[in-house]
């Protein structure tokens, strides 16, 4: 087998009971402008967003995960991979590494895989993810690992009829058709890794949809010769059954040989840390804590204290649910534009500690109660923000991100806030949950 990857790994790399699981970051062209000015709302000096915008680990003195997890479906539906006469190309550069501005970071490892969240409604993957293909570009742009090509198993797929798109369960035999084409792209994956001499780590991607059937899984992919298997489809599962999963495929796994890594896709339960770093699991990747600064109403800023604070909400004026909003409640946009900056110069004001949270909150939630929200809970909502502010909880970090952002940090509000938020989250999260280090960030 390939060494790549784990070419002179520790023994707490390769997986061993007691040693952190690596981390691997997944990312959709996840970049911040270092200039951008928050009164006037755009970078100080409008340039090409990719050569200007910075990554986590171009912000950060260490960067705060140990690998990426790229997703080939990032190139075929946003980036379009282009080709220079020899070999495929991304914006310009032939090697992912270049591309991803990681050649003076060795050891943040790149992963990829092919996207089958792309797909997953379709019967069969198309002929972009076949095993040949997938494998050719990950050696070809320099990945260090690659997972083979899979079928996700879910319970139900999208499809169209009679010209809408309706919710279709997968049968039993639908489920069991889709792990077995993603053990015959295993197979078709290594036996073209290997025929070819590709240099990347080939990892074979492992789906089920009950204990026995992930077990299967795991063996067959064993009796090919991989010893670094990705589990996928665990999301959909609660934590105790997502446990029972692992443990059954360990317990396979132990039996069979020893020195077989396991990753887990797409998944992190923070009562599972623990049981990871006992278990031996090589690595896991997780988007969740970049991805909860602006998907959750109440948690999209990690605190040093180890507790969640809501961000406050302070959307562009120019939004169109909120004009649309603002419309049916009767509001001229101009008063509508004076709101929001009257929010945003209270929390800019508060802090720099000139008014007092009564005053802050008051000027906030006059431009909040203008948002509509079916689902949420205002009074919640609003109580939410006042533990925040009162919190000032962004001063009790020292990462580069809340050190320079301030309060903006905690206002939800556009890319450039929201991304540094998602940002300082995974830095802490890395820090406390995977470094061990005790308190605040120190950088």
């Amino acid at each position: 087998m390939h060494s790549g990857l784990f070419s002179g790994s520790t023994e707490c790399e390769k997986g061993h009971p007691g040693h952190r699981p690596l981390f691997f970051l997944p990312t959709w062209e996840d970049r911040v402008e270092p200039d951008f000015d928050f009164r006037e709302e755009s970078p100080k000096c409008r340039r090409d967003s990719y050569k200007t915008g910075l990554y986590a680990h171009e912000i950060f003195p260490e960067p705060p995960y140990d690998g990426l997890l790229i997703s080939l479906a990032l190139f075929e539906n946003k980036l379009r991979l282009g080709n220079n006469g020899s070999g495929p190309t991304i914006r310009g550069y032939d090697n992912i590494r270049a591309y991803l501005r990681l050649k003076h970071l060795p050891q943040v490892q790149i992963m990829g895989d092919c996207g089958a969240f792309t797909y997953v409604n379709e019967e069969v993957p198309p002929a972009s993810a076949s095993p040949g293909r997938v494998a050719q570009l990950y050696n070809t742009l320099g990945f260090d690992t690659g997972i083979s090509p899979d079928h996700i198993i879910v319970n139900s797929i999208l499809v169209k009829h009679n010209g809408r798109v309706e919710c279709q369960p997968l049968t039993l035999q639908e489920k069991e058709q889709r792990r077995i084409i993603t053990l015959q792209n295993a197979k078709l994956f290594l036996d073209y890794v290997r025929t070819h001499n590709l240099s990347f780590t080939p990892v074979g991607a492992a789906q089920g949809y009950d204990e026995s059937t992930y077990v299967e899984s795991v063996n067959d992919l064993l009796d090919m010769g991989y010893d670094y298997i990705a589990i996928g489809g665990l999301v959909r599962y609660p934590t105790a059954r997502v446990r029972a999963i692992i443990e059954a495929i360990l317990r396979a796994v132990r039996r069979r040989r020893q020195g077989v890594r396991i990753h887990l896709l797409g998944i992190l339960r923070m009562q599972l840390l623990d049981y990871f770093r006992q278990a031996g699991i090589s690595s896991f990747d997780s988007a969740s804590f970049l991805r909860k600064a602006w998907l959750r109403s109440e948690m999209n800023y990690f605190g040093v204290d180890g507790e969640w604070y809501a961000a406050i909400r302070v959307p562009p004026s120019y939004d169109p649910r909120v004009v649309s909003s603002a419309r049916e409640m009767g509001i001229d946009p101009s008063r509508l534009t004076r709101l929001e900056r009257k929010a945003l110069n209270a929390l800019e004001r508060y802090g720099r500690n000139e008014i007092s949270l009564e005053s802050t909150l008051e000027v906030v939630l006059e431009y909040d109660r203008l948002l509509r929200r079916s689902s949420e809970n205002i009074g919640i909502i609003h109580a939410s923000y006042r533990r925040t502010l009162e919190s000032r909880i962004w001063e009790k970090c020292t990462c580069n991100i809340c050190r320079e952002a301030g309060i903006h940090v905690v206002i939800f509000r556009g890319t450039n806030r929201n991304k540094r938020r998602g940002f300082h989250n995974v830095k802490l999260f890395y820090d406390i949950y995977m470094m061990a280090k005790e308190g605040s960030v120190q950088v």
